[in-house]
């Protein structure tokens, strides 16, 4: 279990976030830290701890914030309101940021991303197809040892069809799958995702995603360059 230590909670809509976390997750120990000066929460074991920050609107203090949370040896996850990054020094540390509107289910996703950073990699968990690589404890994705930049909906529809290789997915089947009851949009949602991932994936050599007309999608089996 996880000790998932809060900073800065307090507005109704941390505590509405908090709650929802709590509900999608029974496997992290939620403690409070008071906004008041003092000793910073201490790590019992960086592999099983984490700093969550609810960031406040001024970037100076966002800032300062996670730098202390850093310099104490969290992980840290930090929820921007302000669409403007503070400056970190991201080689001091693991450190995510999240930029409003922050769901349960990123910000959970992202507490799991620098623990799973913290405790190093497991060559186990990758899933592999060809050049293809996905690290599911570290949110990373490489195709020929190149990273590829996705955004969250992105890596999970993607690590979602990449470990069923060959399996057809019809676009009702993957929005229930990836986007859950966060979402209550139509399928056209999965359709835009499957464009912008194959831009990223797909090339004249690749092509890992498929379409089955009248049916939906599907991930190449086997993970070898496009032979047309």
């Amino acid at each position: 279990m996880a000790t998932v230590f809060l900073i800065g909670f307090g507005h109704p809509d941390s505590m509405r976030l908090l709650e929802e976390m709590k509900a999608r997750s029974r496997e992290h120990d939620f403690r409070n830290i008071p906004d008041s000066p003092g000793e910073p929460p201490q790590p019992g074991d960086k592999h099983s701890s984490v700093a969550l920050i609810w960031c406040p609107r001024s970037v100076e203090e966002a800032g300062s914030l996670i730098a202390q949370s850093v310099a104490n040896g969290l992980p840290t996850v930090a929820l921007l309101h302000d669409s403007v990054p503070p400056r970190i020094d991201f080689s001091g540390g693991h450190v995510e940021l999240s930029f409003a509107p922050t769901s349960s289910a990123e910000a959970l996703a992202r507490t799991e991303l620098v623990l799973a950073r913290a405790r190093g990699p497991r060559e186990g968990n990758l899933i592999t197809h060809g050049d293809l690589v996905i690290d599911p404890d570290r949110y990373e994705v490489r195709l020929a040892g190149r990273a590829v930049e996705l955004t969250f909906k992105e890596y999970e529809l993607l690590r979602y069809i990449a470990a069923r290789p060959g399996r057809v997915f019809s676009r009702e089947a993957l929005l229930r799958a990836v986007w859950d009851y966060d979402y209550f949009g139509g399928t056209r949602t999965v359709d835009v995702h499957v464009r912008r991932l194959r831009s990223k994936i797909n090339d004249l050599r690749y092509q890992f995603i498929e379409t089955v007309w009248n049916v939906g999608y599907r991930f190449r089996s086997t993970g070898e360059p496009n032979d047309g």
